[in-house]
C-alpha cells in the first residue's frame, strides 16, 4: 500500500462498532462484492492529513456498493454488537439506505449512473461500477473513494491534487446543469474547507445561472423550476444553516455573480449581515428572510415550495412594512399598549415579527419587545374576579381586561 492508502485504511479502520471488519465479513460471504468508502468523509481525512484542518461536523459515513445496499445494510445490522439502536431506512428511488447506529450515521448506496433529461430534474437511475458511480459525482475531492477489499484509492479525478491545492473544481462540464443546487454546495464548501472554486467552475456556474429558468425539456415550451432543483437547494441551505455559516456562503454566492439562484434582489451589505445574524438568534425561518424582498411573491413561492402559512408571513410582512413607512410621524409616539394593540389586532405571526425585527427599520424595538415582553403580560384581574365585581361575561368585560391589561403594558418604560 502507498502513504495515502495506508493512512485511509489505519483511519477507516477506527470508525465505531468495528463497521470496517463487518464489511469485509459481508466482501467475503458475497463472491468478492466491491464496496468502497467514498466522499465527503474521505475527503475530509485527506484534507486532516495533508493541512492538518479538524473537523467538528458530526461524523457521517458514505458508502458505495456495486449490489443491494440494502444487503450490507441488513447484514450490518445483524452482526453488530453493544449498540443501543440500529435503524435501517430505505430510500427505493435511488437505492440507497440510511443506516443510523447509536449517534453514527452510515449512508449506503447501491453503485450507479444517472443520467439527466434537463436542469434540475430526478435522474434516471442505471446500476454501475464503483468506477462509473463516481463519475456522478460534484466535485473532484468528493469522488475520490478506498475500496475495501483490494484497499486501494480511487481517484480518477486528480481530487487529491486538488485537496492539495486547495481548489474546488467540478467534476465535468455538466455538473451544475444536472444538478444546480451544487452551486449552492460549491460556496458551502469554499467556506467550511477554506477552498477556492477553480475559474472553470466558476464560469460553468454563472453560464447554467444565467440560462435560468430552465426548460425540463426540448419539446416543452413552458418553462419553470423544476421542484427537485427547488427542494435540493432548500435542503443544502438547511444543512449551511445547522452546521456552516449561512452568511459567508450567501456572501460568496453574491461575490461569485450567482445570487439569483436565490433571490436577485439580495443585497450583502451591513443592513443585511444584520438581519441574518439577528434571524440566527431568534431562531427565525430564514428562508422567509432570504425571499421575503423578491420581485414575485407568488413566483418565489411556487419556486421554493412556500406553504399557504409561510406566504401569509411574508405577504404580512409587507403589508406591514408599507404601512410603517407611510406613517412614520404617527407611529413615533406610540406606546407600547398601542404597538401591542396593533400586532394583535392584525393577528401577525411571530415569524411576521422576527422579519420586522431583522429587517432593522425605524421601529424594529417595539417588535422585538413585544414578542419577548409585551405579550407575556396579563390583567391583573381575569373574567372571574371581575364577575365578583359586577361585570357580566361578554364583550364588554373582555374590553375591560384588555384595558387593564394595556394599563400594564404601559407600565414599562419605553426604550
Amino acid at each position: 500500500m502507498n502513504d495515502i492508502s495506508d493512512y485511509l485504511y489505519r483511519e477507516l479502520r477506527q470508525i465505531p462498532f468495528n463497521i470496517y471488519d463487518l464489511i469485509s465479513k459481508y466482501i467475503e460471504s458475497n463472491n468478492d462484492t466491491k464496496v468502497a468508502f467514498v466522499g465527503g468523509y474521505i475527503r475530509d481525512l485527506l484534507i486532516t492529513k495533508v493541512h492538518k484542518q479538524v473537523f467538528t461536523k458530526p461524523l457521517d459515513i458514505d458508502i458505495v456498493i456495486e449490489g443491494s445496499s440494502v444487503s450490507l445494510a441488513k447484514f450490518i445490522k445483524q452482526n453488530i454488537s453493544n449498540v443501543e439502536i440500529c435503524l435501517i431506512k430505505e430510500f427505493n428511488l435511488y437505492n440507497t439506505v440510511e443506516l443510523n447506529i447509536n449517534d453514527l450515521k452510515i449512508d449506503i448506496a447501491s453503485a450507479r449512473k444517472e443520467i439527466y433529461s434537463a436542469p434540475g430534474l430526478n435522474p434516471q437511475v442505471i446500476n454501475a461500477t464503483i468506477e462509473e458511480d463516481l463519475q456522478r459525482r460534484d466535485f473532484t475531492i468528493n469522488a475520490i473513494a478506498f475500496e475495501v477489499s483490494t484497499k486501494k484509492v480511487y481517484d480518477l479525478y486528480q481530487g487529491i491534487p486538488d485537496i492539495k491545492g486547495k481548489e474546488l473544481h467540478l467534476l465535468h462540464e455538466n455538473s451544475i446543469a444536472d444538478d444546480p443546487s451544487r452551486i449552492i454546495r460549491c460556496a458551502k464548501y469554499a467556506t467550511r474547507l477554506g477552498f477556492n472554486i477553480s475559474r472553470e467552475s466558476l464560469k460553468q456556474s454563472q453560464a447554467t445561472v444565467s440560462n435560468w429558468p430552465w426548460k425540463t425539456s426540448n419539446n416543452q415550451d413552458k418553462i419553470i423550476f423544476p421542484p427537485a432543483i427547488s427542494i435540493r437547494i432548500r435542503m443544502e441551505l438547511s444543512e449551511i444553516y445547522k452546521y456552516d455559516n449561512l452568511k459567508e456562503v450567501i456572501t460568496l454566492l453574491e461575490k461569485w455573480e450567482i445570487i439569483s439562484i436565490l433571490n436577485k434582489n439580495i443585497q450583502v451589505n451591513n443592513k443585511f449581515i444584520r438581519g441574518l445574524n439577528w434571524m440566527k438568534k431568534l431562531n427565525g425561518n430564514y428562508i422567509l428572510f432570504l425571499l421575503k424582498n423578491a420581485e414575485d411573491l407568488d413566483k418565489v413561492c411556487q419556486r421554493f415550495f412556500i406553504n399557504n402559512k409561510e406566504k401569509k408571513i411574508m405577504e404580512d410582512y409587507l403589508d406591514m412594512k408599507k404601512i410603517l413607512e407611510s406613517k412614520k410621524d404617527k407611529y413615533l409616539y406610540f406606546s407600547p399598549s398601542r404597538w401591542t394593540e396593533l400586532i394583535e389586532d392584525r393577528n401577525l405571526d411571530e415569524e411576521t415579527v422576527k422579519l420586522i425585527i431583522c429587517d432593522g427599520g425605524l421601529f424594529w424595538r417595539p417588535f422585538f419587545k413585544w414578542l419577548f415582553i409585551y405579550k407575556f403580560i396579563k390583567s391583573k384581574k381575569d373574567g372571574e374576579l371581575l364577575k365578583k365585581e359586577g361585570w357580566k361575561p361578554g364583550k364588554e368585560m373582555g374590553k375591560e381586561i384588555k384595558r387593564l391589561r394595556y394599563l400594564e403594558i404601559d407600565k414599562i418604560s419605553r426604550i
